[in-house]
Parts: C-alpha cells; sequence; structure tokens
C-alpha cells in the first residue's frame, strides 16, 4: 500500500506501469526501467489490476498470485519502484481516472506518469474520462510490437513523452498458451517466476 507522502516534499516525477500482469514478463520490466531512465523518474510504481476496463474477463491467476509474481520478478530490479494494491483492492472493473485521482490524493507532490505501448494510442478515446486523465496526468508511450510510433492516433489533448524501447516479441497470453501446451523453453519469463507458475499449477 502506497504511503501519504510527506509535508512541503518535493516534486517527484513517477511512472506507473499498470497491467493484469498475468504473467508478469521480462518485457514488463524492461519497458519500466527504460522509461524511468529516459524520462528521469524517480520512482516506478507497479499498477496490477483485478479487472481491467476493455479486458473484463482476461485474468487466470487470482489477483494475490499475479501480485506475488511482480514481487518475485523485482527482486533483482535496481531501481526504485513499488507494487501497488489500489486497483486490486477495488471491486468491479477498474478504471484509470479513479487510480490517478487516488495517487495524486496520496502523492499529491507527484508529476504522474502513465507508460502505455503506441499500440493502446487508438483506444484511449474509450478511457473513461480521457479527457480529465489527460489533465492530471501524462503518457509515457513507447514503441511496441512494430507499431509505428505516430501520436496522431491519440486524442489532441493528450500530453505524451515518447520512450525509445526495442519492440519485445512477448504477450501474456502467448505465454499462457505455451505453458498450457507444456513448453518449457526460454519463455522471456524470470526463472523464479516461472518456478512459482509451475508450482502452483498456474496456466495448466
Amino acid at each position: 500500500m502506497l504511503e501519504k507522502s510527506a509535508k512541503g516534499s518535493k516534486n517527484r516525477r513517477i511512472g506507473v506501469l499498470g497491467g493484469s500482469f498475468d504473467p508478469v514478463h521480462n518485457a514488463h520490466i524492461a519497458l519500466a526501467e527504460a522509461a524511468r531512465r529516459q524520462l528521469g523518474l524517480d520512482e516506478i510504481i507497479f499498477m496490477p489490476a483485478r479487472q481491467a476496463a476493455l479486458k473484463p474477463s482476461a485474468a487466470c491467476a487470482s489477483p494475490e498470485q499475479r501480485k506475488k509474481m511482480l514481487e518475485i520478478a523485482l527482486e533483482s530490479a535496481d531501481f526504485p519502484h513499488s507494487i501497488s494494491d489500489i486497483e486490486m483492492r477495488r471491486q468491479g472493473i477498474s478504471y484509470s481516472i479513479d487510480t490517478v485521482r487516488e495517487l495524486l490524493a496520496l502523492r499529491p507532490d507527484s508529476e504522474i506518469y502513465w507508460i502505455i505501448g503506441s499500440d493502446h494510442l487508438p483506444k484511449l478515446s474509450k478511457w473513461k474520462d480521457i479527457a480529465e486523465f489527460c489533465k492530471l496526468a501524462k503518457f509515457a508511450c513507447a514503441r511496441r510490437g512494430g507499431v509505428s510510433a505516430d501520436f496522431s492516433d491519440a486524442p489532441d489533448f493528450a500530453r505524451i513523452a515518447p520512450v525509445d524501447f526495442r519492440p519485445v516479441e512477448l504477450s501474456s497470453t502467448r505465454l499462457r498458451n505455451a505453458l498450457k501446451s507444456g513448453a518449457a523453453g526460454d519463455l522471456g519469463l524470470d526463472p523464479k517466476v516461472l518456478e512459482y507458475i509451475l508450482k502452483n499449477k498456474l496456466y495448466a
């Protein structure tokens, strides 16, 4: 759980990487680190969702299991980070605007950068209260999966900071399918995360 920032503390640039993390894979961590390094962010907050608005039935592992996998994957991370349960505690569908409001209530001194891949840009118009969201936070937008970094797909009022990120052909859906079929090669997972998945028979 995030603590409220101390009164009079300096402004902090915080990156937020949300998702189902079902499971978390190496590209998630690499994207977070690229955004932190290139944009001079003070901290990355990983935000696992209980139920994402645009993927309401996608999760396979429980919220607690997905958070545990994040904790394991971040054990060796050498950049400032935390895992927030703001969205996991929220019942029903989780909206990013509610998360940003709650973050700024806890950290009013913060400048929020919401980390996304450029493949999300055409979907932003579907986000709840997107105009208000864009007033409260900026997007840290990475080129992903061969999608051209053409920001014209985003709403005109969106504030976008580009992140140079070499596309990594990994997706949680493909990983789940590979694990279900019994694949045991290099899946792009932290070895300890894979060990946890196999031990708990996730995605079997």
